[in-house]
């Protein structure tokens, strides 16, 4: 096709077909929008080469009736005749006028030339393959010989041409199921005063033209009595077969007159074509429904609202043919769209601020953009039935312009069909195109607005990218202070659908506060959704979580008001109980893992040091004397009666205690069996002895030897040696740390710890814990 053919804004695909004497059918695409279209391409290096009839005129090639075609599909522009996009002859790729009518001297010099013609026209097929493939319906062929008749009208009455080649290959039909004039091979003027029939029509038409579809004057070629009466004669001729071609062979009772009319031999008998167009066969509903298209940009506003409102029903009874829904509608729709919201200045227009919707009685004000909002329905029945997969091709652009416009009535009927463009629209327009504009709903002043912009939200979370599900949680948290009651238990439903598909960070941050403050709603539909929200979110939350925070907000609504919350409460309690009665017993069974992994309390954070809650087993490490003497009590095999304080046994202090010693570091150990429960007795002599400690004596680390009791024998892993400072329990109550006492161990057998005079201890003053301290919910952080 030669270099310059890339310079055509079209993209050229496969072959379909091979019509017109040389001409190939490709199918094609408009390279900015993807749009279909035909291209006809005619290589005229091949069309030298090839005689129309060898056996009759092997001189006469189909290159000049190819150019002669080239030259007129350009002049003629009608709404039947096949609509030409761009033409192009790819040797003279900037000569605006190449497609000019030829003289018989031009063609020679064409004849030198090996480039290729080529015709962008709307997409299309043959007539015939459209009646074999389709089999239209009696009201659909009855359309088709109207346009066909209108097309012939406008080529006699106004451009004073004859087509001179009616058949059935001089039509197409588009994917509307329009019948379009084509094949313009042997165009030519009929009258003297027009320099009557050409000599390229005298030249070419007995080869070009079916001998069937030629008149008998033709056959004669008898030019002056075609000349004579009228440019209609020779094509009158012609349309009378292609009407029996159209039915099969079988003229309809309301034609076979005209029919025999226009058949007559004597050409001045027969009719001109407009008078056909009265015929009670094209009367149909069908016919009424195109003749409004056509009028369509031409009519008044308040015909063109009630032209849309009255169309929807005519949709949905399957009265309109999907092909004229899909390809002749929605391209309407959409124009009108783009015209409407696209232009500022149609905008300003009064006729587009103030119109009227004529009702049976008295016109009525309507709001701004009715005609678009009217558009809407039909637009999207089509679209979503229709159109499947070529929903996002066919809308995304008409979607994007819908949403900028600032209007409730657009905007309404747009978050009515939010489920759809999730479906439809790739990923990249619905976050860009749809959802920021969308959030724009959850601060309208409109109560009905926000509450469908919250559920028309819903649908499109799947298909939401981090970004904007961030900023859909921070509306989100703004709804919950709603005055709308409903709005507020929308809101913590949406939020328990939401969840899953949150970051874990963004999870801690909203979900938990947000059902905490939807639990303290004054509204009982709220606080009974925030329960079942707990219940379905609580794989979200740690069982630590669970028993701290989650567990405490709810108890409170054991106690509710409303008996329905009460109901609800029980069950979210029981099933939380149950939850972490499993996972109790899951820490149970893996005392290895426990020991080996904190164990963080209810409510407290995992960084802080925690306690263990379970019984460990005493072992010669150092530690607290808390935590070393709890270790000592429970070892023992039963507890002893506790001895009345005027009766306390112990030994004398003038008896040494034998010094207990733990085996050297890295020797082995094998612990002693357990004693019995020792008798603590504190020794009631008031002397400073150097055998006790006293509270000025303590120290958390190790004393010196000098200042070690003399009482018991201690080594660097002594079984109560001191804790370490960051295992200080009384640490976090600003209280000064116990002191250890020392262990004496009596001639029978038992511990003592001696007693000693102690000083008065002022009890550290408690602070007072306000009552916010601990509420963060995390609000703040929106």
């Amino acid at each position: 096709m030669g270099n310059s053919a890339s310079s055509l804004p079209y993209a050229i695909g496969k072959q379909t077909a091979i019509v017109n004497d040389g001409w190939a059918l490709h199918e094609g695409t408009q390279k900015s929008d993807g749009s279909d279209v035909s291209v006809f391409v005619a290589k005229k290096a091949v069309l030298n080469k090839t005689a129309i009839d060898r056996a009759r005129d092997p001189s006469r090639t189909q290159l000049e009736p190819a150019l002669h075609h080239f030259s007129y599909c350009k002049k003629l522009r009608h709404p039947h005749i096949l609509q030409v996009l761009a033409t192009l002859d790819t040797d003279h790729p900037n000569d605006a006028n190449n497609a000019t009518a030829v003289s018989s001297t031009a063609a020679s010099q064409a004849t030198k030339e090996t480039g290729d013609l080529i015709i962008v026209t709307e997409r299309c097929v043959p007539l015939d393959v459209w009646l074999q493939q389709e089999n239209p319906p009696p009201e659909q062929l009855a359309w088709g010989l109207e346009v066909v008749v209108c097309a012939l009208h406008f080529l006699h009455a106004s451009a004073n041409l004859a087509h001179g080649n009616i058949s059935p290959a001089s039509f197409f039909v588009t994917r509307a199921g329009d019948v379009k004039l084509w094949n313009f091979v042997l165009v030519t003027p009929t009258h003297q005063a027009s320099g009557g029939l050409s000599n390229h029509f005298q030249t070419y038409e007995d080869l070009l033209t079916p001998q069937p579809y030629r008149s008998p004057e033709r056959q004669q070629r008898n030019w002056a009595a075609l000349a004579a009466e009228g440019t209609h004669a020779m094509d009158s001729f012609g349309l009378a077969l292609l009407i029996a071609h159209f039915y099969g062979g079988t003229v309809p009772p309301p034609l076979q007159k005209a029919v025999q009319r226009l058949q007559t031999p004597n050409v001045k008998m027969r009719p001109r074509l407009q008078p056909l167009l009265k015929c009670p066969l094209f009367d149909t509903p069908y016919q009424k429904l195109q003749l409004q298209l056509e009028e369509f940009m031409v009519k008044p506003v308040e015909e063109k609202i009630a032209f849309w409102q009255n169309l929807t029903p005519q949709l949905q009874a399957a009265l309109i043919p999907e092909n004229l829904a899909v390809y002749k509608l929605m391209r309407i729709m959409k124009s009108t769209i783009d015209t409407i919201c696209q232009s500022d200045s149609m905008r300003s227009q009064d006729m587009y601020r103030r119109e009227y919707l004529l009702c049976e009685s008295h016109p009525i004000l309507v709001p701004s953009h009715h005609a678009v909002s009217s558009i809407l329905k039909p637009l999207f029945f089509v679209g979503e039935h229709y159109l499947d997969n070529d929903f996002g091709k066919e809308l995304t652009s008409t979607v994007s312009i819908l949403f900028t416009v600032n209007d409730r009535g657009i905007r309404g009927a747009l978050l009515q069909k939010a489920s759809l463009f999730s479906k439809h629209l790739d990923k990249n327009t619905l976050n860009q195109a749809v959802f920021e504009p969308v959030c724009s709903g959850f601060s309208d002043s409109s109560s009905a607005l926000r509450e469908l912009t919250l559920k028309a939200t819903l649908g499109m979370v799947p298909c939401l990218t981090p970004p904007s599900l961030e900023k859909l949680s921070r509306y989100l948290v703004r709804l919950q202070s709603d005055p709308e009651a409903s709005i507020r238990t929308n809101t913590v439903i949406f939020l328990r659908k939401l969840a899953p598909h949150l970051t874990d960070t963004t999870r801690h941050k909203m979900l938990l506060p947000a059902y905490v403050r939807a639990l303290k709603d004054p509204f009982t539909p709220c606080r009974l959704a925030a329960l079942q929200s707990v219940l379905t979110s609580k794989e979200f939350f740690e069982p630590n979580i669970l028993a701290g925070k989650v567990l405490p907000a709810v108890t409170p609504s054991l106690l509710d008001g409303a008996a329905d919350v009460r109901k609800e409460a029980f069950t979210v309690v029981d099933d939380l109980l149950f939850a972490l009665r499993q996972e109790s017993e899951r820490m149970n069974s893996q005392p290895d893992a426990s020991a080996k992994t904190a164990v963080t309390a209810p409510g407290v954070p995992p960084s802080v040091p925690q306690t263990s809650t379970t019984p460990v087993p005493s072992a010669p490490s150092s530690g607290g004397y808390l935590t070393g003497l709890s270790s000592w009590m429970t070892s023992s095999a039963k507890p002893t009666e506790p001895v009345p304080s005027t009766a306390r046994a112990g030994p004398p202090r003038s008896a040494p205690a034998p010094a207990i010693s733990a085996p050297a570091a890295g020797a082995g150990y094998t612990p002693a069996a357990p004693l019995a429960m020792a008798h603590l007795t504190l020794d009631d002599d008031a002397n400073d002895d150097d055998g006790g400690w006293g509270d000025d004596d303590l120290d958390v680390s190790e004393p010196p030897r000098a200042q070690r009791p003399t009482g018991v024998t201690t080594t660097k892993s002594s079984l109560f040696a001191p804790a370490p400072a960051e295992d200080d329990f009384f640490g976090s109550f600003d209280a000064k740390p116990v002191k250890q006492a020392s262990l004496r161990v009596s001639s029978a057998g038992k511990l003592s710890i001696p007693a000693k005079k102690t000083k008065p201890v002022t009890k550290a003053a408690i602070t007072k814990l306000a009552a916010d301290d601990n509420m963060d919910d995390g609000w703040d952080e929106f």
